[in-house]
């Protein structure tokens, strides 16, 4: 049987030269301990205040499963007393459901309530809710306690979070409804005895592939397009590099995770990203590739930042724009199709001209089929694009296609325009 935390740490506070302090333990203020590993694993801080006590967790959520094993340790490096400082007999030990995170239920457990939740949420409305929805959330919450699952609790905590509030945000219901969606697909799959498209898993939650699983590039011009920032489920930020290959108008993208709990991981193959003031146009004498959908996830091994992009390098990256809005949907269809899920889809669409209503702007191809901004989504960088369109002619609006309300529309990230010193990429995030 493996030692208990408390007795080990006492040793090892022995052995570092501490002694009792008599009982009196008047100078320590706060104390932290680490439950758990990975995306369930949390932070419980125990601190003196002038009323008490205070407890609380950085998972957020209630109940939670990580305050149990806390207090074991406390239990066992010292059992409570009463106040006439007579000892108590020692507690007895907590439910194993409480003492640490359980086994995983099978795929084919978990698999029908986190479809019912989903079945519910479209039926009676993501953003409303309903007693049903409630309830098959409570549920899908109940039956996870204290289990790691795919990392579906911060989704889930997203989601009822965002459900409680006033004025949900719909970027933020979106993501945590599409990361469960996926995750479904994903467990309907492996329960038939199939596998994931490669790649669609780790673009979904952001896992970091091994780099002995990557594929090798050399000698790769790569142009920056487009930066973006997004709220992960999964406890961190992930920040988003776009790059385009000038030779072919292959698309990749850096997905670097920025922490923000406290107790996010920086595992090994965590990679960290390139460097250098957007936009850039990199040299890249060796790359690791990810298989999977387009844009691929690239890391940068060997590189160097030119000074530019020059002209050149701008009129081939107009000539891998898609400019029919046909295509885009196309291209929309087949991410869909490879992730078993509507997920963002970067797009670079070269439109023909561009028509202004009540001041919004929107963009049109040469057959006059329109592709509008997502407002709903992101407002403040669409009323950004539309200040730069009504300046002067726009080459190119790099950006993610979102599916809303049964059209495509268009979160713009950055735009190619016409300047005082010539054509430039103007970031919008």
């Amino acid at each position: 049987m493996a030692d208990r935390f408390a007795d080990g740490a006492a040793g090892a506070l022995r052995a570092a030269g501490a002694t009792v302090a008599g009982g009196d333990d008047a100078a320590v203020g706060s104390i932290v301990v680490r439950v758990g590993e990975g995306a369930d694993g949390a932070l419980v801080a125990i601190e003196r205040t002038a009323d008490g006590m205070r407890v609380s967790c950085s998972c957020g959520r209630r109940p939670c499963a990580h305050l149990g094993p806390a207090l074991d340790v406390f239990a066992v490096a010292a059992p409570a007393r009463p106040l006439g400082g007579a000892s108590l007999p020692p507690a007895p030990p907590a439910p194993s459901s409480a003492s640490g995170p359980r086994s995983r239920p099978a795929d084919a457990a978990i698999a029908p309530r986190l479809r019912g939740l989903l079945d519910a949420l479209v039926e009676d409305g993501v953003a409303v809710g309903s007693e049903r929805t409630d309830a098959a959330l409570e549920d899908l919450v109940r039956f996870l306690h204290g289990v790691d699952a795919y990392g579906l609790h911060r989704s889930l905590a997203d989601l009822r979070r965002e459900m409680a509030t006033a004025r949900p945000s719909p970027d933020r219901l979106l993501r945590a409804v599409e990361t469960l969606e996926a995750a479904s697909r994903v467990l309907d799959r492996r329960i038939a005895g199939g596998t994931a498209e490669p790649g669609a898993y780790e673009l979904l939650v952001g896992r970091d592939v091994p780099l002995d699983e990557l594929d090798v590039r050399e000698d790769l011009t790569l142009l920056e397009v487009a930066r973006n920032s997004a709220r992960t489920p999964f406890g961190y930020r992930r920040d988003e590099r776009f790059l385009v290959d000038l030779a072919g108008g292959a698309r990749f993208v850096e997905m670097v995770p920025v922490p923000i709990d406290a107790d996010y991981p920086l595992l090994p193959n965590r990679y960290g990203g390139s460097v250098g003031p957007f936009p850039r146009l990199i040299r890249t004498d060796l790359a690791a590739i990810e298989r999977g959908p387009s844009p691929q996830r690239i890391r940068l091994m060997q590189y160097r930042v030119d000074l530019g992009p020059q002209d050149e390098d701008l009129r081939r990256l107009s000539v891998a724009a898609t400019r029919e809005v046909g295509a885009l949907y196309a291209e929309f269809a087949a991410l869909a199709g490879a992730l078993g899920v509507a997920w963002p889809c970067l797009a670079i669409f070269a439109p023909a001209r561009v028509v202004f209503r009540d001041g919004e702007a929107s963009l049109v191809d040469a057959a006059d089929a329109v592709l509008p901004f997502a407002r709903a989504v992101a407002p403040e960088t669409c009323a950004a694009a539309d200040r730069f369109l009504g300046r002067g002619k726009v080459e190119l609006v790099v950006g993610h296609l979102l599916l809303l309300r049964r059209t495509l529309a268009l979160s713009p990230l950055a735009l190619l325009c016409d300047s005082p010193r010539g054509e430039r990429i103007f970031r919008l995030r």
